[in-house]
This record gives structure tokens, sequence and C-alpha cells, in this order.
């Protein structure tokens, strides 16, 4: 019996997937008040990159595993290791690549390879926007170099390039921390401009923008270094993973010297270790599934892009809900997250956890994005009290705006169905209505 309830509930997804939806869920009361849900997700689940996993399992995955299994060889020589970093360096559209345990290894090994920097010593300042994951912050941090937290712009909640300028100290200020924020690229002509100006060096963060692309080329060869994650929830994953890549081959070897306890990139032997480094080596298994599931990020990302243009057009009578702009400089952008402010006036003044509580009955996939600053971060805030002269926050009143009002969808949602994304607009047409109306 126990056996047939899961194929019992499989066909049960099938078949109400596809009856005709009640109008009652659009238009009846609200299913946090007894009403009818607009999607019932126990029938109707969103999708999942997982979906399917069985099939390559027994085709790909599996005898990928098997043979690393049965050869003894899990991590040095890293032969898939460097199979993946080669395909991904000219995806990327650069020389080199390195692919390491996690991406803020990458994005702390970039730092410190581009500077040739050992991290012994106060290695000056790096520019950080005030509005990101905190690893674009304790990366630098790690490696001994301080952090000036400034403001993002209003419209794409990327680094603002003027707030950018007004933060430099010279012979101080040594880096801009670049980060491509929920998959969209930032404004690199403009920070790029600053750093030739100012004689700084570039680090893109890009752990949410896989495939992007600037005006200027793809993401991850547009500065110095870059780093981006293959952590579960990334458009990419191996559950925790991350890589470097650079077009310079001097910061190259002294990453992957970094990675490598000190050993030399070519030559040397396995007991002599030339410089200060760590092991931040990845296991075989990390590639060979990464491997695999590179030859579907191109078909994957097509339908997430498609999706998301449904739902900015879908979303165009839905006063609740603002996507983000997209900068005219981007010509892709990574859809990591699709990212919406919360007006709360064109909702009957609903507070944004109510929404979002409010919605979830309905069926909804819509989150809370972050919910402080970089700068109100627990941690950060205990940097700031033992090692002030570490961390320098600047004015900003958009960054603590945006972390009152922003919500986003996950990447994995959008490869759904267009049908997918008019339920999720008629989830927020719907509380909206109600709201608005005083239901």
């Amino acid at each position: 019996m126990k056996y047939l309830k899961p194929i019992a509930k499989k066909v049960a997804q099938i078949t109400i997937g596809r009856l005709p939806p009640l109008n009652s869920r659009l238009t009846g009361g609200l299913a946090i008040n007894g009403g009818t849900p607009v999607r019932d997700i126990s029938f109707r689940p969103w999708a999942n990159c997982h979906s399917g996993n069985l099939l390559p399992w027994f085709t790909t995955v599996g005898p990928a595993f098997r043979r690393i299994f049965l050869s003894g060889v899990e991590g040095l020589p890293q032969t898939c290791q460097k199979q993946f970093s080669e395909r991904w360096a000219e995806y990327c559209g650069c020389r080199y690549a390195l692919l390491l345990p996690h991406g803020t290894d990458a994005l702390r090994l970039a730092l410190a390879a581009v500077f040739d920097h050992d991290g012994l010593d106060y290695g000056g300042e790096v520019i950080v926007p005030n509005l990101s994951f905190i690893a674009s912050a304790t990366c630098a941090l790690d490696r001994r170099f301080g952090v000036a937290l400034v403001d993002v712009e209003p419209g794409t909640l990327n680094l603002d390039p003027e707030r950018v300028e007004e933060a430099i100290i010279a012979g101080k200020t040594r880096a801009i921390i670049a980060v491509h924020q929920f998959g969209q690229p930032a404004d690199i002509t403009a920070l790029q401009a600053i750093a030739r100006s100012h004689g700084l060096k570039i680090i893109e963060d890009a752990a949410q923008a896989h495939g992007a692309e600037w005006e200027t080329g793809r993401v991850g060869s547009l500065g110095d270094a870059a780093g981006f994650s293959f952590q579960s929830a990334k458009n990419l994953t191996c559950g925790e993973g991350g890589i470097l890549t650079t077009n310079d081959r001097d910061v190259f070897e002294r990453a992957y010297s970094l990675h490598n306890v000190g050993r030399v990139f070519d030559g040397g032997w396995r007991w002599e270790h030339e410089t200060l480094g760590w092991n931040c080596r990845p296991t075989e298994y990390q590639a060979a599934l990464l491997m695999h599931r590179f030859t579907l990020l191109e078909r994957q990302q097509e339908i997430r892009a498609r999706n998301f243009q449904k739902l900015r057009e879908l979303l165009k009578d839905v006063s609740c809900l603002e996507p983000l702009a997209v900068h005219p400089g981007v010509r892709r952008h990574g859809m990591y997250m699709f990212v919406m402010r919360y007006r709360p006036e064109h909702c009957g003044g609903l507070g944004i956890q109510d929404f979002l509580c409010t919605t979830a009955a309905e069926g909804a996939p819509l989150h809370r994005s972050y919910s402080c600053t970089l700068s109100d971060q627990p941690a950060m805030r205990k940097v700031r009290e033992y090692r002030p002269e570490y961390v320098r926050v600047l004015p900003t009143p958009v960054a603590d705006q945006a972390v009152k009002e922003t919500i986003y969808i996950s990447a994995n949602v959008f490869l759904g169905t267009e049908r997918d994304m008019e339920d999720i607009a008629a989830v927020a047409r719907k509380v909206a209505l109600h709201y608005a109306k005083g239901i």
C-alpha cells in the first residue's frame, strides 16, 4: 500500500492540474479566511529544477559518480574539475577558471590573488553595496581588507556608481566589489571608468548571475577577477560550490596556489609549498555533477527568460507589486530572482509580512528578500563595535528602504509554464483587490 500512495498522488496531481480552474478561486474569499486558494500546491506544486532526476541518474550522473568512486580518484589530480573549469571559462568568455568548494572561496581568493595579498596585515579598503548577501563583505574581511558600505541605485538595487565615486579615499580604497544583484549585471561601464580614474581593481560578485550579459560582455569576464556560486539555490548548482574566473594569467596562478596549499600551478613537488595557501579543492563529484547540469543550463535559462518577461507583463495592472527596473545596459538577465517592491498603499495598507502570509495561503511562492542591510547584520555590528577601522558605513537611504519592501520569487519557479505565471499574478490581483476594497 505504501508504494501505491506516491503513485496515486502523482496521478491526482496530473489529473487535477488539467481540470478547468474554479472561478471562485479568483473572485471568492481569501484562502486565509477559509476561501478557495488560487492554487492548491498539494496537487499543483511549483516547478523544481530537480524534477525528473531519475533518468539522468541512470544515464549520466550515476555512471559518472560510479567511475569516480571505482577509480579511487576523488580529488587530486582534479581531472573533472579542470574539464569543467575550462568549459566555464569558455562560457564566460574569459581565459581561466578555477573550481572551488564555495562561492565565498571564489571571492576571497579573487581578492587575495588580484593583490597578491597574504592576509597577514591590513590590505586597504574595498567598496561593497550595503544591500547584498553577507559574503560580499566577509570575503574581504577574511583577507583583512576593510569594507566601505555604500548605497545602491533606486531602480535596479545594484551598486550606485555615484555613491562609489563619493566613497573613494585616495591611498586607502583599492577595489570595487561589483555585485550583480539578483541576476542583473551592475553598471560595469560606469564602474570601470571610475576604477580607471582612481587606479582601482574590480572584483565581480557574480554569485547570482550565471550567464548574465552586460553591453560589453558576459559577467565573469568584465573585471580583474570574478566569483560565482553553485550553492543549492543557484541556477546552476552542485549543492555547494563556486568558481573563480579571470583573464589574467598571474591572478589565476596565484589563485591556484592559494587553493592548493601553496603549491605552484605547473611543476613543483607535492610537499613543496611556494606560498601561503589553503586547501580549497573541490571533490570530483562536485565537478561531475556540474558537468551534467551545465548541459541543461542554457535551455533552462531560455525558459526562465520567457516566464520572467510574461510575469512582468501580467503584473502591469497589479499596482501593489513593482518589479525592479532592468538597466538599459543589460543584454541578458541572469534571472536568479524575480524581485519586486511591495507597495502597501495599493493593498489597503496591509503590512508586508501579512501580505506574504495571505499570498502564501493562496499558493503563491512569494518570499521576503533581505530583512536588513549589511551594516545592520548582527555579525557586521559586532565587527563595527570591536574593529571599527575595518567597516565604514556611508549613508544608504535607498538600501535602507529596500529591505522594508522587497520580495522575490525564486528562479526554479520560472522553469514552469505560462499558466504558472498567470496564477502568481492572479494571487496578487485577488489579494490587492480584497484589501483595497476593505472586504
